[in-house]
C-alpha cells in the first residue's frame, strides 16, 4: 500500500522591522529640526539610549529628556515628548518600496506573517494602526516583552504566542525569519528557526550584495511559498 503524500505545511514568515520592512534607519536629521545642537551628539545620544528603551526599562519622557540633554535641552514638556515621539515613529513607519510589495504579495498568498522587533511601546502602537499591519497576525514587541533581540526569552516568546495562536506545539523549523542584525540571526537559528540575513535597507551594499527582498523571496520559494 503506498502511503499518501502530504503537501508540506506553510511557514509562517517573522519580519524584523527597523532595516528590513523600514525605508531607513537615521531619524535624527528630522529630530535635530526640533531640538537643534549638534547632529553627531544628537544621534549618538539617541542610538546610546535606545537598547533601554526599547527593552521597556525607561519610558518616552526618560528616553527623550536624554536625547535632548546631550543636546544641552535641559527639560521637555510633555507636548515636546510627544512629538518627537510621533516624528520618531513617523519616520520608521515609512516603508521601503520594494518590502511593501513583497508583504503584499506574502498577504496575497495566505502567508501567515508576524513581526518581530526591538521598538518602544510607542512604535509597537503605532505599528498596529498601520494600513499594512493588516497583513499580519500578531507583532512581537520588545518593550512590551521587557526582553530584546538576541536574547533567546524573546524568540522562546515568539514561538509559544504562534503555538497558541494554532492550538498546537510550537515548531521552530515552520518559521521562516528575516532580521538584519546577524546577531539575531544566530540567535534565533540556535532555536532551530529558519533565520536568514537580510541586508539592511537604505545603506549601500558591496557589489552583488542583492535587496533583502530578493533573498527572502528565494528563500521563501525553496519553502513552498508561492510568490507572484
Amino acid at each position: 500500500m503506498s502511503r499518501r503524500r502530504t503537501a508540506p505545511r506553510r511557514p509562517t514568515v517573522a519580519l524584523d522591522f527597523g532595516g528590513v520592512l523600514s525605508a531607513g534607519h537615521d531619524p535624527a536629521p528630522e529630530l535635530h529640526e526640533l531640538l537643534g545642537g549638534d547632529l553627531d551628539t544628537l544621534r549618538a545620544a539617541w542610538l546610546e539610549h535606545r537598547p533601554p528603551y526599547d527593552a521597556g526599562q525607561i519610558d518616552a519622557a526618560d528616553y527623550w529628556g536624554r536625547v535632548a540633554a546631550a543636546v544641552g535641552v535641559e527639560q521637555l514638556s510633555a507636548e515636546e515628548v510627544t512629538e518627537l515621539q510621533e516624528t520618531d515613529d513617523r519616520y520608521f513607519l515609512q516603508l521601503d518600496p520594494d518590502a511593501r510589495a513583497l508583504l503584499h504579495d506574502l498577504a496575497r498568498s495566505g502567508t501567515r506573517l508576524v513581526l518581530l522587533s526591538n521598538a518602544s511601546l510607542s512604535f509597537g502602537q503605532a505599528v498596529r494602526r498601520a494600513d499594512w499591519f493588516e497583513a499580519f497576525t500578531l507583532a512581537v514587541i520588545s518593550a512590551e516583552e521587557r526582553v530584546s533581540k538576541p536574547d533567546r526569552e524573546i524568540y522562546e516568546i515568539l514561538l509559544e504566542v504562534l503555538a497558541h495562536e494554532t492550538g498546537g506545539v510550537a515548531r521552530p523549523g515552520e518559521v521562516v525569519f528575516f532580521d538584519d542584525r546577524e546577531e539575531n540571526v544566530a540567535a534565533a537559528r540556535s532555536l532551530g528557526i529558519d533565520a536568514h540575513h537580510w541586508p539592511r535597507n537604505g545603506e549601500d551594499h558591496p557589489e552583488g550584495t542583492e535587496h533583502g527582498t530578493v533573498t527572502a523571496r528565494r528563500v521563501l520559494a525553496d519553502r513552498g511559498v508561492v510568490l507572484d
